[in-house]
């Protein structure tokens, strides 16, 4: 298949995906408090308002690794705009704390538990949740390749304008 029609066929997914009928909320997705790296706890609920992404990884993951600069510059570029991204793996602290200081990652890293991974059917890694200011589940995206950033950064534009 050509680029192009890979193009028009990514976005024409992106906008079924973003389609509100049917959506999940965050209350029918089970609410969490998880603690992060640095101490903070964070409750989903009480981030709506927020366009949330919810970024379940590991750092022994290679394409969890190649997402994370990716997550970085997202942050960067919408943080100001609502944007909230929440990285949540269940390794330990200080594995955490090292690879989010090596690679300057500037989103909160939580420390997440084997509950919340079978909450969010979490099987395979990255495993990324999109959800919009009401609380509802917009996009999962399971996976990651490059070619998906510009879809993101669509998504995103139209979950902060709503």
């Amino acid at each position: 298949m050509n680029k192009k029609i890979i193009t028009i066929l990514g976005i024409i997914v992106l906008v079924l995906c973003a389609n509100k009928n049917g959506n999940k909320s965050v209350k029918e997705t089970n609410d969490f408090t998880l603690k992060s790296i640095d101490g903070k706890e964070y409750t989903l609920s009480k981030l709506k308002g927020n366009v949330v992404i919810l970024d379940f990884w590991a750092t022994w993951c290679p394409p969890c690794r190649r997402e994370i600069p990716h997550l970085i510059a997202l942050y960067d570029k919408y943080k100001d705009k609502g944007l909230i991204i929440l990285g949540i793996s269940t390794e330990d602290k200080q594995t955490l704390e090292t690879f989010s200081r090596e690679n300057n990652v500037n989103y909160p890293i939580l420390l997440g538990n084997d509950e919340v991974f079978r909450k969010f059917g979490v099987r395979s890694i990255p495993h990324t949740l999109f959800i919009d200011k009401k609380g509802n589940v917009r996009k999962l995206q399971i996976g990651y390749s490059d070619e998906l950033i510009p879809y993101f950064e669509a998504l995103i534009d139209t979950l902060i304008s709503e």
